[in-house]
């Protein structure tokens, strides 16, 4: 789903037809009913808006329901009307009215009965949860009502001729826009109107005249933070200010560079700072380009407000209609035909569907945030983007490059493709790593690249303590473990002659057991008892959650606040559901969770006197520039193959800015697949440089050229062998329905028991890598080296053959199809039927 904002195809269909209905009637339309209340008899209509109670007093105000008549009524959104308009109807005031869409109204109340008939069954508890629930839904509502910035000036037709202004809504697209009276929007939103002219008659708007775009000034360097940056309590840190001096001065020299900075270190706020820099020191206005991903673009646009106020800049998202409406009002003047806007931030996806417009302008600078995705100069984001004019590029990323050579010439050819022309050419001279081979790529890269990692620039960043936590599969999980290699024996038995994919299906498979059962066999629907039941079951059916819980109880007293990762979003699901049934307060952030929303969660969990206790997070999706430093303690539920991804979940709590010592729990299952990929990947690091950086002293990086293979599966068919043997001769030792459960355990004995680690000890980037691995309970590397000499059993030899025997008969009677599902099969079908 590429839209930023959804729009409902219906809702388009009946928008062509509404000027035909006018004509006939003048009736209103309901659009959405928003919310139900008891109010005082007659209390309904046009006094009930806000700017009508703000103005005149709630006329429900005196409504006292045990004396007074009273009647239910409704908050209706009005179609064609935003929301600052929607006033509170009851049924009767409704049908006075002749309003049309009267379905929606009983499809909200049918909603809410059923609502009604759940909270009358549930605890308190969760009486108060779908409370909060609700709350924060009405939070947004009144967003809506804020008018954000206005973007039109226009009068009414004779006789009235009153201005109006077309209004950009808080939190809604811009399709949403709509005209409001001068006198309504005057009196609340003087602000948005002041600003909208002082924009319209700026004078700091892009001119292509601009001498700097001709000819670099002299770099003069900055000795300290220049009075236009920021306010009163906005201070740049040193190593920023030396940022933007290094941005300052590579611009001077009509160098494109990349800001590789540690994450966390503010790699935003100095690209701001630049911007800031060429506009008042060199008079450049753009027009700049600020190209990010979905998730750091709100970041960007509360940052930009607050460090460089006077930028005026345009966020351009949204559906077809929205984006048409940001052309034809916050892009150009129409008199004088040049751009209105300082700096536009976009997002990839939209800058491709919208390349021919983006692409017709001449940018003053181009930046792209999370700029590694241009590793691939084979993409169509970077063929895209390379062939755009402009004057300077920076590419900000705070993952330099992870697998190879190729990548970074990528990166400085998109940056310099005269100086950076062919690749051929860039590996003969740095490729080979001759002697010199290091050495010259440190001197070619040194003026087109820095990097500072924490460490290097803030003493006072407190330590990042990670422990290793173990935990044994539950009894359940063990058969369903069983289970997934039995059903799978045909294919493991091929062995190196199998296939890797199916291979991977398998580690896959076993991976989300070691997670939690429901992810193989969700849970029938008439299992679901009370909510003790429901969790006794849902903690049962892994070993994690068994711990995970024991571990949360010991937070929740010392009052550390959590991020939990998990790769897996029917994880998140799971756990989502236990923290509900616990009463935990938490917010939560996978890919599926779209801007508004997100940034509500990341506000709500940061905010001061904030109750949220976890905040879970998708691996994935915590990798892009999200700053929850307000927590102290990170657990990784599941590791990643690639390392370097669970590095930046740690990042994601350990930034500058966090006050307390970060503790970092990784939950690994003994015993299984997991373990063995967790061992497998340490050893990778040291043996293949799969990470290839290294630091020198000055922070700044240099390459080890070793390609390695692609980060998602580091592993070939031997190893992935290997992998999936690992454990499984020990556990079908025990026998079939005498699985034994995990001992139990204190939770202080564990994390007494758990390997420690801080990371002060870590002298390069590769070291904080591999100490990430350093694995409690394991042999040194030489002790490994004969491990892997050991002749490994043949599956025949490892799962007994009544079990395969006992399968392949349930498979022919098609029953564990019908009961159990093919692991890889559910996900697309409810029942497979042959």
């Amino acid at each position: 789903e590429d839209d930023d904002f959804e729009t409902d195809s219906d809702d388009l269909i009946e928008m062509t037809g509404e000027g035909v209905d006018e004509q006939q009637d003048n009736s209103e339309t309901i659009e959405k009913v928003l919310d139900s209340r008891l109010g005082k008899k007659g209390a309904t209509g046009a006094s009930t808006t806000v700017y009508a109670v703000e103005a005149n007093g709630d006329p429900s105000s005196d409504f006292d329901p045990e004396k007074d008549e009273g009647e239910v009524q409704y908050l209706i959104k009005w179609k064609g009307w935003s929301y600052i308009h929607s006033t509170w109807e009851s049924e009767e005031s409704l049908q006075q009215q002749k309003v049309k869409g009267l379905k929606k109204l009983e499809n909200f109340k049918k909603k809410e009965d059923e609502i009604k008939q759940w909270l009358g069954k549930v605890s308190p508890e969760d009486v108060e949860y779908f409370n909060c629930q609700q709350e924060l839904a009405s939070e947004l509502n009144k967003q809506y009502q804020i008018v954000e910035r206005v973007i039109a000036h226009s009068r009414k037709p004779a006789p009235s001729n009153e201005p109006e202004y077309l209004c950009k809504w808080m939190g809604l697209p811009y399709s949403e826009c709509s005209w409001e009276d001068e006198a309504l929007i005057g009196k609340k939103f003087q602000s948005c109107i002041d600003s909208f002219h002082s924009r319209n008659n700026s004078k700091t708007i892009p001119t292509r005249e601009c001498k700097a775009l001709k000819q670099r000034p002299r770099f003069v360097a900055l000795k300290k933070q220049p009075a236009y940056l920021g306010g009163e309590n906005l201070e740049l840190r040193d190593y920023q200010l030396e940022g933007l001096n290094w941005l300052a001065h590579s611009w001077c020299k009509s160098n494109s560079v990349i800001l590789a900075d540690e994450m966390g270190l503010g790699k935003t706020i100095q690209t701001i700072s630049f911007l800031s820099y060429l506009f008042h020191q060199h008079q450049l206005y753009g027009p700049f380009l600020i190209v990010v991903p979905l998730s750091t673009l709100t970041s960007w646009q509360r940052e930009f407000e607050i460090w460089a106020p006077e930028i005026n800049v345009v966020v351009y998202i949204g559906d077809l209609m929205s984006r048409n409406t940001i052309r034809e009002y916050e892009w150009i003047h129409s008199q004088t035909k040049r751009l209105k806007f300082n700096a536009l931030i976009t997002t990839y996806e939209i800058l491709l569907k919208d390349k021919t417009v983006l692409g017709s302008i001449n940018w003053a600078f181009l930046g792209v945030d999370e700029a590694h995705r241009l590793k691939n100069d084979d993409s169509l984001l970077y063929k895209t983007l390379i062939d755009f004019k402009s004057n300077h590029r920076l590419l900000i990323t705070g993952t330099p490059l992870q697998n190879s050579l190729k990548e970074l010439w990528s990166l400085l050819h998109f940056i310099m493709p005269e100086k950076f022309e062919f690749w051929e050419d860039f590996e003969e001279d740095h490729g080979k790593g001759r002697e010199n081979g290091y050495q010259s790529l440190h001197k070619v890269l040194e003026p087109f690249l820095l990097r500072r990692v924490k460490k290097d620039v803030e003493k006072s960043l407190p330590a990042k303590v990670e422990q290793i936590l173990r935990v044994e599969m539950s009894a359940l999980q063990k058969q369903y473990y069983k289970w997934i290699l039995t059903r799978n024996y045909k294919a493991l038995a091929k062995g190196t002659r199998g296939s890797t994919s199916g291979f991977l299906n398998i580690v896959m498979e076993l991976k989300k057991c070691c997670n939690h059962c429901h992810l193989i066999k969700p849970p029938e629907e008439n299992e679901r008892e009370n909510g003790q039941e429901v969790l006794l079951s849902l903690i049962r059916s892994s070993g994690k959650l068994i711990l995970l819980d024991k571990l949360l109880t010991r937070l929740r007293e010392r009052g550390n606040r959590v991020l939990i990762f998990s790769q897996m979003v029917r994880m998140l699901d799971i756990l989502a559901e236990y923290l509900t049934i616990k009463h935990y307060p938490f917010q939560r952030l996978d890919g599926s969770i779209k801007g508004e929303i997100r940034k509500q969660a990341l506000d709500h969990f940061n905010a001061d006197g904030s109750e949220d206790f976890c905040f879970l997070l998708s691996t994935r999706a915590g990798g892009l520039g999200i700053n929850l430093a307000s927590a102290d303690t990170v657990v990784i539920f599941d590791s990643d193959w690639n390392p370097q991804n669970d590095l930046q979940a740690q990042a994601r709590a350990h930034r500058i800015g966090q006050k307390k010592q970060v503790n970092i729990y990784r939950l690994v299952t003994k015993g299984t697949v997991e373990e063995e990929i967790i061992e497998r990947a340490k050893k990778k690091m040291v043996l293949d440089h799969l990470v290839i950086q290294r630091m020198d002293t000055t922070g700044r990086t240099v390459l080890e050229n070793n390609s390695g293979r692609s980060n998602s599966n580091p592993f070939n068919k031997e190893e992935l062998t290997a992998i999936l043997k690992f454990g499984a001769e020990d556990l079908f030792k025990e026998l079939e329905g005498e699985e034994s459960e995990p001992q139990e355990m204190d939770i202080d004995e564990i994390l007494r028991l758990a390997e420690t680690r801080e990371n002060e000890v870590s002298t390069s980037a590769t070291d904080e890598l591999l100490s990430q691995f350093k694995v409690a309970n394991f042999a040194t590397m030489e002790d490994e080296e004969e491990l892997d000499e050991r002749p490994h059993k043949d599956w025949d030899e490892i799962i007994p053959e009544e079990q395969r025997k006992k399968v392949e008969e349930e498979e022919r009677q098609k029953e564990l199809e019908e009961i159990y599902m093919l692991p890889r099969i559910r996900s697309s079908t409810k029942k497979v039927i042959k």
